[in-house]
């Protein structure tokens, strides 16, 4: 998880003249054993906005008895929220 954090981009801040901190972000993880997830370690990894981490029953977890281990599968979903004024921008018509 780390990893995909941290090599993520959001170049439209810069654009738009916008602080990443004022992004609302939205985490849920789905994992077979939510309660083992603590979602206050999760919402410290998030490197942008004001994370909200949900931890949900879904996931796979795998077992491998010829090595006697589970693979844990965990899925998640990320959602990004900026506060942008209602009007401020419009859609154009592309460039030829």
């Amino acid at each position: 998880m780390q990893d995909a954090l941290h090599h993520s981009s959001i170049v439209l801040f810069k654009s738009l003249g916008l602080d990443h901190r004022d992004m609302r972000v939205q985490v849920t993880i789905g994992v077979q054993q939510p309660e083992r997830v603590d979602a206050e370690v999760v919402a410290a990894e998030m490197p942008r906005g004001n994370p909200e981490v949900k931890v949900v029953h879904g996931g796979l977890n795998v077992h491998d008895p010829d090595n006697a281990t589970t693979h844990v599968i965990a899925t998640a979903g990320i959602a990004a929220f900026l506060p942008i004024e209602d009007g401020a921008w419009r859609l154009c018509e592309p460039a030829p």
